[in-house]
């Protein structure tokens, strides 16, 4: 099933709001696999939401996070899938101008089997390395080996670990970046496209970095995501575009005020090359504006069905939806 790029982000929350991850072109977003759902309301009753049985709530959870209910049950579409071509190749940071670029461009013209992520991960002498992780997933991994010559032609791999594996081995890779215990702050944009300020930002954001645990990353919507109407379910884009997450990490006992100020101020300077709203799953409670922008022309819609199914606003989950009786 169409996951997280990280094998331990839970299935329920990563679906209920988005779900972006490395079979998004092929399969679409979790939320677009999600078939139906076993709900506890806020008044205690127990419904099955789906395309034949309270089909409006079925819609509303497909992008509207817990905010309309308990989910204790999720049934997904399931795909066959045998393995993956896939892998992390490294560069210098001083590379990575050209490295972005390159991808911005090689993106625009991948096909559905091919997702891409990149970004720019802790290096090892201190310094972030900038990273593409390609999965493509087509029936003939062998058909996936020129986009790889090309992702490496970006510029001089520090790292080449590209291979056949499968799905599940590949989703270990991010498993060491991931520390338990860690404090995490996290922002997103969603980009129409890598442009030169977009690029810049990027950059000057890895050599700002204030902690050696923090991250960003971009990830790659397209294919069968975009193909999905806006109106079938409450998720607000269905064009083509890059999802930015800042990843600010912290260690237990440091001063949080460098790491968060290095997150809003990386979020503020992309602001004028993205999109309204941004990845809902990644909107924090205060900012209520991206999070009705988000959702575009599903905004109405979906606040109806706060009022119908919570309208005592009892339930506050990511994206954090105002209270029923808050103007629209």
């Amino acid at each position: 099933m169409p996951t997280g790029v990280v094998g331990a982000v839970g299935m329920a929350g990563l679906t209920l709001a988005g779900g972006y991850g490395p079979l998004c072109g092929r399969f679409g977003l979790a939320l677009d696999n999600l078939l139906g759902a076993e709900v506890v309301l806020a008044d205690g009753r127990r419904v099955t939401a789906d395309s034949r049985h309270d089909a409006e709530l079925y819609w509303a959870l497909r992008g509207g996070g817990g905010n309309l209910g308990i989910v204790t049950e999720l049934r997904f579409r399931a795909h066959r899938l045998p393995g993956v071509l896939a892998g992390m190749i490294m560069f210098a940071l001083s590379e990575a101008p050209a490295v972005l670029r390159g991808y911005g461009a090689l993106v625009a013209e991948a096909p559905d089997e091919l997702t891409v992520m990149a970004g720019f991960l802790p290096g090892p002498a201190g310094e972030p390395v900038i990273f593409v992780c390609p999965f493509y997933s087509g029936s003939d991994l062998d058909a996936g080996a020129p986009w790889m010559d090309r992702l490496r032609a970006l510029g001089t791999p520090l790292v080449d670990q590209i291979g056949p594996m499968p799905y599940a081995d590949a989703l270990r890779m991010f498993d060491g970046g991931m520390v338990d215990g860690n404090h995490y702050l996290l922002r997103t944009r969603w980009l129409p496209a890598l442009t030169d300020g977009a690029v810049d930002t990027l950059v000057d954001a890895a050599r700002q970095v204030t902690s050696p645990f923090s991250a960003l990353a971009v990830h790659h919507f397209h294919g069968a995501a975009t193909r999905v109407r806006s109106a079938d379910t409450a998720f607000g884009l269905r064009a083509d575009h890059l999802m930015a997450e800042i990843i600010a990490v912290w260690a237990p006992g440091d001063d949080a005020g460098p790491h968060r100020e290095w997150a809003e101020r990386t979020s503020a300077a992309l602001a004028p090359h993205a999109l309204p709203g941004g990845y809902p799953n990644l909107l924090a409670p205060e900012e209520t504006d991206r999070v009705r922008l988000a959702y575009g022309a599903n905004w109405a819609r979906l606040r109806r069905a706060k009022r119908r199914y919570d309208p005592r606003h009892l339930l506050h989950a990511v994206p954090t939806l105002p209270p029923p009786e808050h103007p629209e």
